[in-house]
């Protein structure tokens, strides 16, 4: 009987189509993986949930795709999602978790001014995983935050 070898899996999860730019990086850095889209079209705009309700939609969405596929890494393609839901998904499971989270170290890394401009949902603004993103990583910058709510049907359209 021939064995099949397994192709690594990963599970990119959105709730919408901003996460076919994330896939296709990781298509061509990796190609030799296999691609698992989950859009959460249901709980699109992740951004204007309360973050409760958010971690506890995604964490029951996420468990039941790794119920029902092989997956070998879950990458969360969403800034509103990934700064709600990181902490709790690492701690219930035993696979790899990447994020996809506001660019404030990079952009500190690079700012002469040493002010940043972060535009992003009001949800992602509000979280306390960016608070202590700035507070890593720029906390001899001026963060300018701006919350719109309009960013993610914008980012869809």
């Amino acid at each position: 009987m021939n064995s099949v070898e397994h192709r690594p899996q990963v599970l990119v999860f959105d709730s919408g189509v901003g996460s076919l730019s994330i896939g296709a990086e990781i298509h061509h850095l990796l190609p030799d993986v296999d691609l698992l889209y989950a859009m959460d079209r249901g709980g699109f705009p992740y951004g204007m949930w309360q973050e409760d309700a958010l971690v506890e939609h995604i964490l029951q969405r996420i468990h039941t795709l790794l119920q029902r596929h092989r997956i070998d890494i879950v990458v969360v393609a969403c800034n509103s999602a990934s700064t709600a839901v990181l902490p709790s998904l690492r701690q219930q499971v035993s696979l790899p978790v990447v994020g996809v989270v506001p660019a404030i170290k990079p952009a500190a890394l690079q700012s002469k001014s040493r002010v940043i401009g972060l535009l992003a949902t009001p949800g992602t603004i509000k979280r306390r995983y960016t608070a202590e993103l700035i507070d890593t990583f720029a906390s001899d910058c001026t963060v300018l935050s701006v919350g719109a709510e309009a960013l993610a049907p914008a980012v869809e359209a």
